[in-house]
Order: C-alpha cells, then structure tokens, then sequence
C-alpha cells in the first residue's frame, strides 16, 4: 500500500476549505491498486450534522457505464457476440441509419461502446427517461431513431446507445441485465457495497439521498432517486469509495505485469477499456489544462494523455441529486473518487486538481519499460568504443550502415570530441549501466548518462526490429550536472535488467 506522505495528507483535509460547496456532502477518496489510502467527508451527507463515511453509500450514476461494457466484454470472451456485430443482429427493432444517397450505414456493438454511433447527445433526457421499461424503450427504437453524425465518425455522448448495450447482454443471456452483471462480475469482484436498486441494501445502511437547491444552497428540497429502468444499466448504480477503488483497481491491474489473473475478464479487453478509440474536445467542465495533450473515449471510459504521467482513465456521473467523478492513473494505480449529492457540482473539477497534487508529490513513471536485451547490450558497447576509441564504429555490436554512413568518420570524431570536452572529460570510473538509464520510448530505445568531470553525456539509441537487431540510430548531447534528463519523454522510465 502506497504511503502518502503527511503534508499531502494535511492539504488533502483541507482541499475545500476555501471553495464554495454547493452540495449538502462530498465524500472523496485516493486510492491504488491495494485500497484507499486516504479518505475524507465535507458537509452532511443527510443534513444531519453527520459527515460521509467512507462506508456511506452515493448514486453513481453514468460510471456505471464502465461496468456495463466490461459485461459486454465478458460476453465477447465467452464468445457469445462480437463487437463488430451489428446492433440490427441483436436487437430486430433497431434500424441502421440511411445517408441522403439510400445507402444503409450500418451501426455496430463497438460503436456504442465508444461513443462513435452517431446517436446525438441526449443527457437531458434520458436522465429523465432512466424508469423506460424495456418494451417502452424498444417501442422508442421500433419508432426510429435519428442520427447527427455518420455511425464510426466522430464522438457523441450517446445514453440511449448504452441502453441497446443493455438489451443486447439481456437477449444474448436471457437474463435481466443487473442480476446478470451483479452474478457476473459485481459478487467474483467483492464488490459488495456495489448495487443497481436502493433497495438492495440491508436496513439502516447510511445512504445519500439526492437533494436540490433554487438558492446556491441557503435551502434544499428532496430529489427523489430517479426510477431504475431499461436505462439501469447505464446509470442506476450505487456504490462508495471503497468498491470505486477495487474496481478501478481491478481495471488498471490490466497494465501492471504481475497481475495475471484473467478468470473474469481478459488484461487484453481491460486495457482495451482504457485505450483512446473516439478522440473527443477537451472537457467543457475544467479549465484549460497545458498538462493534457490529447482525450476521447475508450470503451465505457474517457481516457487522457498527460504529458507528464501518460494514461488517467476516469468518468463522471451526474443525475438529479447526485455528482460523481472517479479517475486513475493505469500505470501506477494511482486515483481518486469524488461523489456529492446533489447535481451540477462538476466534481471532475476536484478529482483532476486533487489526483494531479497526488502525482506531483509521489512521481509515478507514466511507464515502466523493459528494453530488449539487445538494446542493452548495444548501449553497453557504445559505451565502451565511446571510452576505449572514441569511435562508435568500433562498437562490439551490430551497426545498421544508416547509423555510419549518415555522417563521415571525421565529423562524427569532431563532434564526440566535443561532447567529451563540454563535460571535462569522462570519468574512469561509473556506476552501473543499469544505474545511469533515465528513459525509454519502447524496449528498443533507450537513453542513458556517462559521467564526466563537470556533467554528463546522454547517449540515446534505437534499435531496428530486425533478427539481430542494429543500432540504427545513436544520440549524444552534453547534460550540465549528471541529473540533468532530456525533458522528452522523462517519465518513461526503463526497468533495470532483472527487474520489472
């Protein structure tokens, strides 16, 4: 379990002393892979006085999402349907959209899950629709559905398209949709405080109710839980912080390489989850962020790109009377939970700075790399020409002629000689190679620091995907002070020989 260190847990205590919560309660926590490891409740979960638990139970809402698709994926490894099935196969009532020339665009079972269909945004009224029965639902889709994108193109946020994920899991197992994902995944994962209907849980469990407000808070009415429908599988969940953490744990156990357990779902299909496959805008609910570099939409998951610390899975959730956020970091494990009960706290807000001030203090790799034995050995014989000749082409490895024929003997000895120079000379004696790697871009790259009087040189080599393998190219730059790192990069950090 990952320590946090004590300032970060004082910040962390006082993360909302000085915003204006807008909400009776925010329960939030951080987690790994182990559990959480921090948890904290503002407010009155119940107007009270008592402020949430870690145990108190709030409505999720469109996290859910998350869940249904891994359902769907477990079908998919049972080998009971496809995602490039088509909705039309599984569902009779649904029709494929036709273009303005009468060719039929057909819409498939990978498309719902990553928001590509086409089927518009309708958040504002499906949270009001969640109570569908499934024959009201299918007589909807039975009616025609309309589409304001090209199916397979570009994002839309489509709620009525996971409720067709929903109904095909029911006609595919002949099952209804929460006591299947409930047998299925919820119970083999421990998830017990994890539950589609409020009325699931034992008596006098402390469960948010959803509240509103028409005064910034000064008074507050009761919003009724929203009826669990054909929409349930979508939207309906309840849970708290704890099951946030084991689930996405779970998920993101996918990336680390010694968790092997694949007996409920595939690493392959969770990883998939949390993989861009629809690139979306940037969030419209947080500030401009320099650090993001790219976000869209997995399978049931938005994914960013940081630029510092790679992958963050994460979703919110919002209803009447409930807001919620969870994100983590996949190659560390590293998240947060924030829920609140009420609507429009934007607690993605909150998770992100929250999340963000985790990662700074406690500096994950956004990924650890095993290089290929060749790309070390390379780098080993480099080192040595560079120190015994001062010559690359006398390297004891396998040279791809690019690698010599691009610059002429002589410049390459000029410019080598300099680099040395600029450091004061090397050092006749160094650590460990496997003491002086500072990243990696793939297990046939790596850069790592030769020692000198007054700085170092950073070697960078590539390795071609050939049997053997060449070095096909070789950097060399002068670094002021022996922890200088080349700035591209830095957090992919390479794995030690014998290590991970």
């Amino acid at each position: 379990m990952t320590a946090l260190p004590d300032d970060l847990v004082t910040a962390l205590d006082h993360w909302f002393d000085h915003t204006t919560l807008v909400t009776p309660s925010i329960s939030y926590a951080v987690f790994d892979r182990s559990g959480v490891l921090y948890h904290h409740g503002v407010g009155e979960f119940l107007l009270d006085g008592r402020a949430p638990a870690i145990d108190t139970v709030y409505r999720i809402a469109s996290m859910s999402k998350s869940f249904e698709t891994a359902i769907v994926l477990v079908l998919e490894q049972r080998g009971l349907l496809a995602q490039s099935d088509l909705i039309s196969a599984h569902v009779p009532e649904f029709r494929d959209p036709v273009d303005a020339n009468g060719v039929t665009m057909p819409v498939t079972v990978r498309m719902l899950m990553e928001n590509s269909s086409g089927l518009p945004e309708d958040n504002g009224w499906a949270d009001h629709e969640l109570g569908l029965s499934r024959d009201d639902f299918l007589a909807v889709v039975a009616a025609g559905l309309d589409f304001a994108e090209r199916p397979g193109d570009v994002y839309q946020y489509s709620n009525i398209g996971f409720w067709l994920l929903g109904v095909i899991v029911e006609n595919v197992t002949g099952r209804e949709f929460a006591a299947f994902a409930t047998e299925t995944l919820l119970e083999p994962l421990g998830l017990s405080s994890t539950r589609y209907d409020a009325a699931h849980y034992d008596a006098g469990r402390d469960i948010a109710p959803g509240f509103g407000t028409f005064d910034e808070g000064a008074t507050w009415f009761d919003r009724p839980f929203v009826g669990t429908g054909i929409g349930g599988c979508a939207a309906s969940m309840f849970s708290t912080v704890s099951d946030i953490a084991r689930w996405s744990g779970w998920l993101s156990s996918a990336f680390d390489p010694d968790y092997a357990d694949d007996s409920i779902l595939s690493r392959a299909a969770r990883r998939s989850m949390q993989r861009l496959h629809t690139s979306t805008p940037s969030p419209s609910d947080r500030p401009a962020e320099p650090q993001l570099e790219g976000i869209g939409y997995g399978l049931g998951l938005f994914v960013e790109n940081d630029v510092r610390f790679g992958l963050i899975a994460q979703h919110s959730g919002g209803l009447p009377g409930f807001s919620s956020n969870m994100r983590w970091h996949t190659e560390s494990g590293l998240g947060v939970v924030v829920f609140a009960n009420t609507n429009g706290v934007k607690p993605g807000i909150a998770a992100t700075g929250i999340l963000r001030a985790v990662l700074d203090r406690l500096d994950p790799p956004a990924r650890v790399i095993a290089p290929w034995p060749s790309t070390l050995a390379a780098a080993a014989a480099i080192e040595q020409a560079i120190l015994d000749s001062g010559d690359v082409a006398d390297a004891d490895t396998p040279l791809s002629p690019n690698l010599l024929s691009d610059v002429p003997a002589a410049v390459r000895a000029t410019r080598l000689d300099r680099s040395v120079a600029g450091v004061g000379g090397l050092l006749g004696t160094r650590p460990p190679l496997a003491d002086r790697l500072t990243w990696a871009a793939s297990a046939a790259h790596i850069a790592w620091t030769i020692p000198g009087r007054t700085g170092a040189l950073e070697c960078r080599l590539e390795m071609t995907p050939t049997r053997p393998a060449l070095v096909q190219r070789l950097d060399i730059e002068v670094h002021a002070s022996v922890t200088d790192r080349s700035p591209v990069n830095r957090h992919y950090r390479p794995s030690a020989p014998g290590a991970r």
